[in-house]
């Protein structure tokens, strides 16, 4: 007697099933809003690396000014030509903003994740000298959320941004 190779409808039929579910489980992980947070951690940790070379560029000190008040959530790159501290007069290199176009949805916060960030939470700015040297004694941490769909991007003592999946 011959055995017959292959699969029966059934067991094709069965086998479809377990694969639609799983499809559906796992499709969480493939979210734009997933996508859409983590390009927007990818281009802060970049932008924080931009700043830095701006300042040895021109020369002159360059910062980052978040703004995640209500109804602004935007960053921006300044350059300190005037050399007294980040302020409105000062030139804009560019400007983020979360929570519309490619952003949209995006709620960018300071987050106070140490004792050291809770103390230097007064100032929401990122400093680097003409030098290229960070400008603050303490760790920065800025959050990026989606609903429930977060990642970190800390800055360190040294000005060298990390993206993390919970609050270092």
């Amino acid at each position: 007697m011959k055995r017959a190779h292959g699969m029966s409808v059934i067991e094709l039929i069965i086998v479809i099933t377990i694969l639609g579910i799983l499809i559906a489980l796992g499709g969480g992980w493939f979210s734009s809003d997933r996508t859409r947070v983590n390009q927007a951690a990818q281009i802060l940790s970049a932008d924080v690396t931009r700043a830095r070379l701006e300042a040895l560029r021109r020369n002159v000190p360059v910062g980052i000014r978040f703004d995640f008040s209500s109804g602004a959530n935007f960053y921006q790159i300044m350059a300190d030509a005037d050399q007294n501290g980040l302020d409105s007069s000062d030139p804009v290199i560019s400007r983020t903003q979360l929570g519309a176009g490619e952003y949209a949805r995006i709620v960018g916060r300071l987050r106070q994740c140490t004792a050291a960030d809770a103390a230097a939470a007064a100032s929401a700015d990122v400093v680097f000298d003409a030098r290229g040297v960070y400008q603050l004694a303490t760790s920065r941490t800025i959050e990026l959320s989606i609903g429930s769909y977060s990642r970190f991007v800390n800055i360190n003592q040294q000005g060298r941004a990390q993206i993390r999946t919970a609050c270092p």
